[in-house]
């Protein structure tokens, strides 16, 4: 089949593109983003795309980035299609990150995949890579060390990316360049050894090829697909159980229910502790076996783990989050305006009433309290909790510190930075979810009350 008819089949069955779309295409001026370019505007009119290019130089090859800029932006001016060049001193800032230049220059790169996108509104973002591409990363992450997960090399499709090469060997697409005339430009670096994937393209793969498996690409490629499906049976098993034993605290703590826990087979633990950890992360970086191991088993009721990451163990719960700086910043709570503090999955909104037109209820750890107006100072903040905080607790002859009143409840340390409180002019109020203040109690006096009540937010 000729190759655009190949690549608009492969874009319709796999959902790449609707048609009315705005694409974003990573452009760098070397054969597989000049096959994917001309592709596209090909498929253009058809399915009425808005396509735009981007060219990042990296400053690594400051000459011919310079001519590689130029070539770009005469092939983008001959389609027709807008280019956006971006420069990033990527030695530097990989120095600066402590990070290698490849690992730097690919994070860079999604970073302005992502800003270009979401500033100009493209709907996809379209990259170049094609079958040869797969084959050297799933080989680059067994050498390196992978579980199945990277076994099953990069997507299709994710999110907004989509990669219509996918099938694709580069000897196809340097075969259709030359069809129809296309230039290109050659990276040089790519033909040395000096880089990770240079060594595995021009060295390991040629000679696995000669002396093990000629159709060494096949092999790998059809292992990967073998596994894709199997992980995508095995991630809805996860994402059930996941439901189950699983719940994010309102401070965005990871609270795994040791009981359903304890009870799972290793894959699966494994599974939902990656989960917890990559979702934490906002990255899509597995966390390290070994760390998963140390989670699944803690020696320890505390242990700080690699990327800030701090692992907790309760009574009955494992509890996994990043450590950050308690923000203890003070917002004003007004009447009848939800407020979502910083920080926390919560919203708090204060109403006023006649007494007789509302039904008082229990106080103790309840989401919605009552107070008497007359003995509330005006006006009120949320804020979290402060080293040597105190209030008098509902019932109490004399005033308490907050930490003791919590420890007195068993309340785990691991929490109490997720705590608000409500306070007046003269002070707590509320501990949120806990116990109000005796002062501000409602009585047989009382006239006017104040509510107050927490829901879930964001």
């Amino acid at each position: 089949m000729d190759m655009f008819k190949r690549f608009s089949k492969i874009v319709s069955e796999n959902n790449l593109l609707a048609g009315g779309e705005a694409v974003l295409i990573g452009f760098s001026g070397g054969p597989d983003s000049v096959a994917l370019l001309h592709l596209l505007t090909r498929l253009r009119k058809k399915m009425k795309l808005e396509l735009t290019a981007v060219y990042i130089n990296h400053s690594i090859r400051k000459r011919a980035a310079l001519q590689e800029e130029k070539f770009c932006q005469r092939l983008c001016d001959k389609f027709g299609v807008v280019l956006d060049i971006v420069t990033e001193n990527i030695p530097a800032l990989a120095e600066k990150k402590k990070k290698g230049l490849e690992e730097t220059a690919r994070e860079f790169r999604y970073e302005v995949y992502e800003l270009l996108a979401t500033e100009d509104g493209h709907d996809k973002i379209a990259l170049g890579h094609h079958a040869d591409d797969r084959v050297e990363t799933v080989l680059f992450r067994i050498i390196r060390g992978t579980g199945p997960t990277g076994l099953t090399g990069i997507p299709i499709k994710r999110d907004k990316y989509i990669r219509p090469l996918f099938e694709f060997t580069k000897e196809e697409i340097l075969a259709y360049l030359k069809k129809y005339r296309l230039d290109y430009c050659v990276d040089k670096s790519n033909l040395t050894a000096e880089y990770s994937r240079n060594f595995i393209r021009n060295k390991l793969l040629p000679l696995v090829r000669e002396k093990l498996n000629p159709r060494f690409d096949s092999a790998l490629l059809n292992l990967s697909e073998i596994i894709r499906t199997e992980e995508e049976y095995l991630e809805e098993v996860v994402e059930k159980n996941v439901k189950k034993a699983v719940n994010i605290t309102i401070g965005g703590k990871f609270e795994v229910a040791l009981d359903l826990f304890k009870g799972y087979a290793l894959w699966l633990k494994r599974r939902i502790l990656r989960f917890c950890l990559m979702s934490l992360s906002g990255q899509n970086l597995a966390p390290d076996k070994e760390v998963i191991d140390r989670l699944i088993n803690p020696d320890k009721k505390t242990q700080s783990l690699p990327g800030g990451f701090q692992a907790v163990v309760t009574a009955d719960k494992l509890v996994i989050y990043r450590r950050v700086k308690a923000i203890v910043a003070r917002a004003e709570l007004n009447f009848d305006e939800p407020l979502e503090p910083e920080g926390l999955r919560l919203k708090i909104r204060a109403r006023r009433a006649l007494k007789k037109n509302v039904t008082l209820s229990r106080q103790k750890r309840s989401k919605k309290i009552m107070l008497d107006e007359s003995r509330v100072s005006l006006p009120l903040c949320v804020r979290r909790i402060r080293p040597g905080d105190r209030f008098r607790p509902l019932g109490l002859a004399g005033s308490k510190k907050v930490g003791d009143y919590l420890t007195d409840k068993k309340v785990p340390s691991v929490y109490r930075d997720e705590i608000p409180v409500v306070c007046d002019k003269e002070g707590i109020i509320w501990l949120v979810g806990y116990e109000i203040a005796d002062r501000v109690k409602v009585d047989h006096q009382t006239k006017k009350v104040i509510t107050i009540e927490v829901s879930s937010g964001k």
